[in-house]
């Protein structure tokens, strides 16, 4: 025989039991809906393995870091000359031009005249010269610009291993004075060029 008390019991479980699975059946249609509305269709391509190289702007030359112009004993009106191959080996075209220029030091630098010419692209020392091209007139060694922008413009590379012939002639001035015996001079020359 059941209490009253037993009834009450028995259906407080079936509602909490009807609740329970009321509230389940409310999150489950929830899940559902949250994964029906995030579906979707996608696609991917993709490319890979892409490469880049920057291009390289070199010149060598032909003195290997040596001495191209040595004259010991000079007096005044005496000459020396000398040749240079240089070779344009970077891998661009795409140049904003060949510039020559130096410095020079000692006292006698004020004395020496000097003179380049370049031969044809294409043309080496000891070829037979072409119409050579006056890259700086005859002027005071010191003269020579000292960089890149103050340089005297030579040729502009068209191709990668394009050499051209400079031919220097230093000149100890015929006026140079007597006080001047002994005295000497040193003087270095650099070729650049530049990418545009």
């Amino acid at each position: 025989m059941t209490t009253p008390s037993d009834d009450q019991g028995d259906r407080r479980r079936a509602g909490g039991l009807i609740l329970g699975s009321a509230l389940l059946s409310a999150v489950a249609v929830g899940g559902l809906a949250y994964t029906a509305t995030n579906a979707a269709f996608s696609g991917i391509t993709g490319n890979t393995g892409n490469d880049f190289t920057a291009a390289t702007v070199t010149l060598i030359d032909d003195d290997f870091g040596g001495t191209n112009l040595t004259l010991n004993n000079m007096i005044p009106g005496d000459t020396s000359s000398g040749c240079i191959e240089v070779t344009y080996t970077g891998s661009t075209t795409n140049l904003a031009g060949l510039v020559l220029y130096g410095t020079s030091s000692g006292a006698l630098a004020s004395d020496l005249t000097l003179t380049v010419t370049r031969d044809n692209p294409g043309a080496a020392c000891g070829a037979a010269p072409g119409t050579p091209t006056v890259v700086y007139a005859t002027n005071p060694i010191g003269g020579l610009g000292t960089d890149y922008l103050t340089g005297s413009p030579g040729f502009t590379p068209t191709a990668t291993g394009q050499v051209v012939a400079y031919y220097f002639d230093v000149q100890l001035d015929p006026a140079t004075p007597n006080a001047q015996q002994g005295a000497t001079a040193t003087a270095d020359f650099t070729w650049e060029v530049r990418s545009n």
